[in-house]
């Protein structure tokens, strides 16, 4: 075995002891030096800690560089000699041509959260360090003084019900380096890493060196985390104390107590709202600030943020989905019978039923009791005989839908 962890801060079984009652793992392996060591610390860790862990790299071939296949290929063999299960992910297709970091990780994640669902992997690990939570953290200052914001880089998150963790956000690149060099292990630059075109690569060289200035960032990141999640508690709180949920997907708080509530927790709770009942996106904090102060007003009209429609009535705000924002696509019910419809609704109906919203029909009966808005946001099954079902008008025709989200 290898000394696993010479000069590191953060012993390895600290790092890892999350992972200790977990099956299967996958690991997010670029052939960086941080994922890499990642990778080295994670197998010894198993091997001393959590005997029957299954590990399965992953490394996603992006195409946008000539050299990444071979790249690819290179941390195979790699895996192969450590005796480590490997799969490459390729990301196909046509290639953006702007925004192509943000797109591209968004496509990795994709991946790689998509292959875990597929192979009961619970958690992903990626490889973000200190350093990436202080880059994070300066970048974020120069834009916004949220605590959201601040608290930078999240050990753990989710992408498509996948947990994502990062076990070495508290360890510096310069110590994963090291430890590379001891045990004699090479890794891969990638030249992207040095374009200053980029803002993290000025971000970075202006950090270089700077171990306290880097540590304070991420200090600032640990307090500003803590102080987002009082925020989010806050306003869960209120959120289920006021909040009148109903199963066609929409809700209504009070008027008057939300105006009695302090800037911030009003926010965070339409923040929450926002993302129950609409497309499920964050708003930009000056959106919701905006969106507060109409509240605070005698307005009895309409907004709309983050894919949700804000109705305000005299004593109550209304929150739905927006209909307009729902795709007219059809979702075909495949053979299970079952599907999620625009995230929001379980549907059971006769597989090859078509699933569309409201709105995309015309002389549909509508539910008298419910906001029109809402009603017009509602899932309608076509079904093989061409006759337009709402689950939540007609039971009767082995349809039925059920609204999964909930606070988090």
């Amino acid at each position: 075995m290898r000394l696993a962890e010479p000069g590191l801060s953060i012993p390895a079984g600290q790092l890892f002891a999350i992972l200790a009652d977990e099956g299967h793992v996958a690991l997010a392996v670029s052939g960086g030096s941080d994922s890499v060591a990642m990778m080295l610390l994670a197998q010894d860790w198993a091997k001393e800690h959590a005997h029957s862990l299954k590990l399965t790299v992953l490394t996603v071939d992006h195409g946008l560089r000539p050299e990444a296949a071979a790249e690819a290929a290179l941390v195979a063999r790699w895996c192969g000699a450590l005796s480590l299960n490997h799969h490459i992910l390729k990301w196909e297709g046509v290639k953006p041509a702007t925004g192509v970091q943000a797109k591209a990780r968004a496509a990795r994640y994709g991946l790689m959260s998509a292959w875990c669902a597929a192979n009961s992997a619970k958690f992903l690990l990626t490889a973000h360090t200190l350093d990436d939570q202080a880059e994070t953290v300066l970048m974020r200052q120069r834009r916004t003084d949220t605590a959201e914001s601040l608290a930078g880089i999240w050990e753990t998150t989710s992408w498509n019900g996948i947990e994502i963790f990062r076990p070495l956000l508290g360890v510096k690149r310069a110590e994963l380096r090291q430890y590379l060099a001891h045990v004699n292990q090479p890794w891969i630059d990638d030249p992207s890493n040095l374009d200053v075109k980029y803002e993290r690569v000025r971000l970075r060289s202006e950090l270089a060196s700077e171990d306290a200035r880097m540590e304070a960032l991420a200090g600032i990141a640990t307090a500003a985390g803590h102080e987002a999640l009082r925020l989010a508690k806050a306003a869960k709180d209120w959120n289920l104390q006021h909040l009148k949920s109903y199963p066609e997907g929409y809700g209504i708080v009070s008027r008057p107590e939300f105006s009695k509530l302090g800037a911030d927790i009003q926010q965070r709770v339409l923040q929450q709202l926002i993302g129950l009942f609409g497309a499920g996106n964050r708003a930009e904090p000056q959106e919701l600030v905006e969106v507060c102060k109409w509240i605070a007003g005698q307005s009895l009209s309409r907004r709309t943020l983050g894919g949700a429609v804000l109705a305000a009535r005299k004593r109550s705000i209304v929150v739905g989905r927006e209909a307009g924002r729902i795709s007219s696509d059809s979702v075909c019910v495949p053979e299970t019978g079952e599907i999620v419809w625009d995230g929001r609704f379980l549907i059971n109906a006769p597989p090859g039923s078509q699933v569309v919203p409201v709105a995309h029909l015309k002389n549909l009966e509508r539910r008298p009791d419910i906001p029109n808005f809402v009603g017009l946001a509602l899932p309608v099954a076509l079904l093989c005989e061409n006759n337009a079902v709402m689950p939540h008008l007609s039971l009767g025709e082995g349809v039925s839908a059920k609204f999964i989200r909930y606070l988090r």
